[in-house]
């Protein structure tokens, strides 16, 4: 059985349990922006002086309570705001934020896809994601990890008999790192005459440019790319999540997404610091995706995430407990979180992280695996 760690706070890449520091590698605060004092101050500075260059009414529009669903007292100024940026931001018609990105990949499968429809999901989509889609009355069909020959099979076989087709993959995926194919993706759909969803929850902040994520690294793919989902409350430091698409996408999701519309919506101060990250600090933003950039380029890492796939789940809590008596904050990852006999450590890896750090980590890695392997 799994249980809360009672942790007591965070402070940049360190965090605090019964009075010890440990480095923290369990955190998707890649950028280091959720913890980032400065930016904190400077904020609760511009609420309280209702100085500020997106809004004269900063210190009315910060209430800690929306008190309702947006669509009936909860919607305000700072929402429209933000979602207008965010639609721009992704060269989208609209957008429209959801509590978290749980609530939002279950929400937009949910809300889009109905009997008569079918989806087409990467077997490790994230459990959100098949949440939406077992909640959905459409028909659905699992393609093997990464394996865009199996996808195409799948469509070949089921597209035709079925009125409308979602393809949906994250971009990084959370438990193992690993990139989806954005051309291979972008190909099938237009082939086959598909809606193609991508979660961007671990690939916003960190890549792409304007750290839109990897539907902007190499290539723009963003036009080609009907709805893009991406979290606030990761590598952006927030919390929240969006889906940027067509107005009429996002207007059919504010009145069947069922996630939308029966959640009290996040307080408004949660959107105005999200609007104050995204508009005021977008600069300090590319810079720490940059610093997280460098530091992958040094150890020759190809993801920020980073598993270390140990088997069973004994080996691999016992593991856990060695990193700790080190100073290294790392949880277990175990089934059904993962597949049966995957049990992992997940490393996530921060912008303010030094590579004597990781260094030390993989030693104390290295050392545990060769004792164990006696």
């Amino acid at each position: 059985m799994r249980k809360l760690t009672p942790t007591t706070h965070r402070q940049g890449i360190y965090i605090f349990e019964n009075g010890k520091k440990y480095i923290n590698f369990s955190s998707n605060d890649y950028l280091n922006l959720g913890t980032n004092e400065i930016l904190r101050k400077n904020f609760l500075e511009q609420i309280l002086t209702k100085k500020t260059s997106f809004t004269e009414n900063l210190f009315v529009e910060a209430l800690f309570s929306s008190s309702s669903a947006r669509l009936l007292s909860g919607n305000s100024a700072p929402y429209t705001r933000l979602e207008t940026f965010i639609a721009k931001w992704y060269e989208k018609e609209a957008a429209l934020c959801f509590n978290s990105g749980y609530h939002a990949n279950f929400g937009i499968i949910a809300g889009l896809m109905q009997k008569g429809d079918c989806i087409f999901s990467d077997k490790l989509n994230h459990n959100s994601i098949l949440a939406g889609i077992k909640q959905s009355s459409a028909d659905f069909f699992r393609y093997k990890h990464l394996d865009y020959n199996h996808l195409e099979d799948l469509l070949k076989k089921q597209r035709q008999n079925y009125k409308n087709a979602l393809i949906v993959s994250e971009s990084i995926f959370s438990m193992d790192g690993d990139r989806a194919s954005l051309p291979d993706l972008i190909f099938l759909k237009e082939k086959y005459d598909c809606t193609f969803m991508l979660d961007e929850a671990h690939g916003v902040g960190v890549l792409g440019k304007n750290a839109q994520g990897l539907c902007n690294e190499d290539e723009n793919f963003i036009p080609k790319i009907d709805i893009i989902m991406g979290a606030l409350g990761k590598a952006l430091g927030s919390q929240g999540a969006f889906c940027a698409a067509s107005r009429k996408i996002i207007d059919r999701l504010i009145n069947f997404a069922p996630t939308f519309i029966f959640s009290t919506a996040l307080p408004p101060i949660q959107i105005l610091w999200t609007e104050y990250l995204l508009t005021e600090c977008m600069g300090f933003i590319l810079q720490q995706q940059q610093k997280l950039k460098n530091l992958l380029q040094e150890f020759s890492f190809t993801s920020h995430i980073l598993p270390v796939i140990i088997g069973e789940n004994e080996d691999t809590i016992n593991m856990a407990k060695h990193l700790r008596e080190h100073g290294f904050f790392v949880l277990p990852v175990r089934p059904p979180t993962v597949p049966q006999h995957t049990a992992r450590l997940r490393l996530s890896l921060c912008a303010d992280m030094k590579p004597t750090q990781l260094t030390e980590l993989f030693s104390e890695l290295e050392t545990y695996k060769c004792n164990m392997n006696g």
